[in-house]
């Protein structure tokens, strides 16, 4: 199943009706819902006001403190009954249920929670997120008890400047606060000096960051414009990205699978990348609040990127095709929603997934295909059904990168955007 309305990918991305939304303080976690979009959080803004960090960190720290002592007590529990603490296997965990539901009405193991926790999963916690909900809810609850008696107010404020940087920044991360990258980083040395605030290194939040990917440096051969107006005259093209800019596709699962491996290719987020600095360096550790190429955040609606389709293509393919294939390298299909299958207008992203030709047996068709020695490639005019606006442009080379192939290309979209 393929759905093409994004509607249902919508209700994906918002918070369902009827369920409670997370805290607006949570303890020991963050939310990842910064950014212009639902995608756009692959690197979480690293500024926060004072509390907010506390929370966080500390909370964290407390919170695993907390699993430690809990993990130690099922491992005497475990020892004391015979059983082993390091056999996960599935006969092992039932075995383990079974042993301690004889003993589950024991009034000496009534109120542990280590022994409830072993009782229900039938081995040693291995994560925080394993607790019980009410076991995280009452140990959340109580945090923030003591959290508010010890640090009831902040006597810091940061005054209602910094306040809309921090909200900028969470906002529109990769962005120039006030369209201005000097008065940006003015308000970032500010932010920096603000005993309100804190500034966190990238690598300190990325434990905190759910969705992880791998960045692809790559440069672009010709220009990516997109339609200004609706006349239909050339003055209208404007450019987005020339050529000769330094790109870098962002690979990360997507949340809303409907393929085989399914992923999304993500343009640039305005941050310096693990491919040209490397963590520690201050380009990196500052992330978003640095926007580095604050252009490179380039909108998915209207702008069909067919170079960035090619490029990952064969970044993702098996150099040469399958009959060289190393072990595991396997075909992949990238392309680009349309408006009306796209639930994402502002950050560019492709669609990416497994899968050849065979999958899409129409793509395979062929009508009259001719040698364009130009171009190294055959060049083919497929009709589909017998509307004379149903057709598609084929294309087969070996090198789809090439510079002839992509000026062919990306010409013919810019002359339907100007001509239809």
């Amino acid at each position: 199943w393929r759905p093409r309305s994004s509607t249902a990918r919508r209700r994906l991305y918002n918070a369902p009706a009827g369920i409670a939304a997370a805290p607006a303080d949570p303890i020991g976690r963050l939310p990842q819902n910064a950014g212009e979009t639902a995608i756009d959080n692959l690197v979480l803004p690293a500024i926060m006001r004072r509390d907010a960090a506390r929370r966080l960190f500390v909370g964290h720290r407390i919170q695993q403190f907390f699993l430690r002592a809990l993990q130690r007590k099922q491992r005497r529990l475990l020892s004391s009954f015979g059983l082993s603490a390091c056999n996960r296997s599935e006969v092992s965990r039932v075995r383990v249920k079974e042993h301690l539901a004889s003993l589950a009405q024991s009034s000496e193991f009534q109120q542990s929670l280590a022994f409830a926790s072993l009782l229900r999963l039938g081995h040693v916690l291995e994560s925080y997120g394993q607790l019980a909900d009410d076991a995280r809810a009452g140990l959340e609850t109580f945090l923030h008890v003591e959290f508010s008696t010890r640090w009831p107010s902040s006597d810091f404020e940061p005054g209602a400047e910094l306040d809309a940087f921090v909200e900028h920044c969470q906002k529109h991360p990769g962005r120039a606060f006030a369209q201005s990258a000097v008065h940006h980083k003015l308000m970032l040395f500010k932010a920096i000096a603000s005993p309100a605030l804190r500034v966190v290194w990238r690598s300190d939040m990325e434990r905190f960051t759910q969705h992880k990917y791998f960045a692809v440096p790559w440069t672009r051969k010709v220009p990516l414009v997109a339609l200004r107006g609706s006349s239909g005259d050339e003055r209208d093209i404007e450019t987005l990205r020339a050529s000769g800019s330094v790109e870098a596709s962002r690979f990360r699962k997507n949340v809303f699978a409907y393929g085989e491996s399914h992923g999304l290719g993500q343009s640039g987020g305005g941050s310096a990348e693990l491919t040209d600095w490397a963590p520690g360096s201050l380009m990196y550790e500052f992330g978003t609040l640095l926007c580095t190429d604050e252009a490179a955040k380039v909108p998915n609606h209207g702008v069909t990127d067919i170079e960035k389709i090619i490029v990952e293509c064969l970044h993702l393919c098996p150099d040469g095709g399958m009959e060289d294939a190393l072990p595991g390298e396997v075909l992949h299909d990238v392309g680009q929603n349309p408006i009306v299958a796209s639930s994402i207008g502002p950050t560019q992203h492709t669609q990416v997934m497994r899968a050849t030709a065979t999958d899409f047996p129409l793509m395979a068709e062929q009508q009259k295909p001719a040698w364009v020695v130009h171009l190294a490639a055959w060049v083919d005019l497929v009709q589909v059904g017998e509307s004379e606006d149903g057709f598609f442009v084929s294309i087969r080379t070996r090198t789809p990168d090439s510079q002839p192939v992509l000026d062919f290309l990306v010409g013919l979209r810019v002359h339907f955007l100007t001509a239809l």
